[in-house]
């Protein structure tokens, strides 16, 4: 579903109206709020973002500023392990997540020491043994070199997101050679196996199964699921002795082939694009613990703004963002 930006922008200021009337005058819903991230960077760098894909990140001032609103809007910042517990449903909850594995994430843990804030990391594991980039950024950068304009990029982009991962590793090669997949510096690298078994050694930080090689689930057959699955989930015992019971699919989707085997791998909790607040308690009797939503900042807003945003029970930007991402079970 695609609409104007002149329509976005018309639903924004709407919004923006509206969840400052809502949270003025009714009490918000109990309920858990999980936050989606990617890159991570401090202030400094946010000038110099060449060489990937500047959506998906956020600096290191703006993630204070969100976990300051929250605790003040009383939020309680909470681990896997807690959700697994029976969590008080008189009270809000947040997750912070962070998606990928990039290396840049390390610079994150400053900020959940200050605050005392747990995150989980979700890892693809093929890129941190390899040291690859992650394909969007290369096609990103690749296509920027050559002059092309942002939405041909973005296109091409969601054209590679119906393919597997061998086919999109082959198109790119295809396209740039096989050097366009190695990183240009720590900005847009992968975690090594090193790194990455001692930044989940630190006490805020909790890891996550992404697939072998970030693979959108739902463009694999059953084996090739369980393949992605369980690769990963032995791929970080072998770099961390350590087997998360989550999972975040990549790119969000999900089926009934993909929630079977995560259930099947022994998840407890696995996390989609799904826009939206989770509700209290979490179900486990349906496999809903399986497919929670998640809720990214909203990119063209402030940090207060984006943040009041997800907290409203009501928005017209989140009924359109929960009609575009609304996975199915088929």
């Amino acid at each position: 579903m695609n609409i104007s930006n002149s329509l976005q922008s018309t639903l924004f200021s709407a919004d923006r109206i509206l969840s400052q009337f809502y949270l003025r005058l009714f009490q918000e819903r109990n309920a858990l709020i999980i936050f989606v991230f990617h890159g991570f960077i401090l202030d400094f760098q946010k000038k110099n973002l060449t060489g990937v894909e500047p959506r998906r990140f956020i600096t290191e001032s703006e993630f204070q500023q969100f976990i300051e609103y929250f605790l003040e809007s009383n939020y309680e910042f909470i681990s896997p392990d807690e959700i697994l517990t029976d969590l008080n449903g008189n009270k809000k909850y947040a997750l912070i997540t962070f998606d990928d594995g990039y290396f840049n994430n390390y610079a994150s843990l400053s900020t959940l020491k200050t605050y005392r804030v747990p995150a989980v990391y979700f890892i693809s594991t093929n890129h941190v043994k390899d040291n690859k980039s992650f394909w969007w950024d290369v096609l990103y950068r690749e296509r920027t070199k050559q002059g092309v304009c942002l939405p041909k990029i973005r296109s091409e982009n969601r054209v590679l997101k119906t393919k597997t991962h061998d086919e999109i590793e082959e198109h790119l090669i295809k396209e740039f050679a096989k050097s366009a997949l190695t990183p240009l510096g720590d900005l847009d690298r992968p975690f090594s196996p090193l790194e990455l078994k001692n930044f989940v050694e630190e006490k805020y930080v909790y890891l996550g199964n992404h697939t072998r090689d970030h693979a959108i689930l739902t463009n694999y057959s059953q084996e090739g699921i369980r393949s992605q699955i369980l690769g990963a989930q032995q791929a970080l015992l072998e770099m961390t002795g350590k087997q998360p019971a989550i999972i975040s699919y990549p790119d969000g989707k999900y089926s009934s082939d993909v929630i079977k085997a995560s259930q099947e791998a022994g998840f407890q909790l696995g996390v989609t694009a799904d826009y939206g607040k989770n509700r209290l308690p979490v179900n486990f009797s349906d496999y809903s613990n399986l497919f929670l939503k998640r809720c990214p900042l909203w990119k063209r807003q402030n940090i207060k703004t984006s943040c009041y945003l997800v907290r409203s029970d009501i928005s017209f930007c989140g009924i359109l963002k929960k009609l575009r991402t609304k996975g199915k079970l088929q």
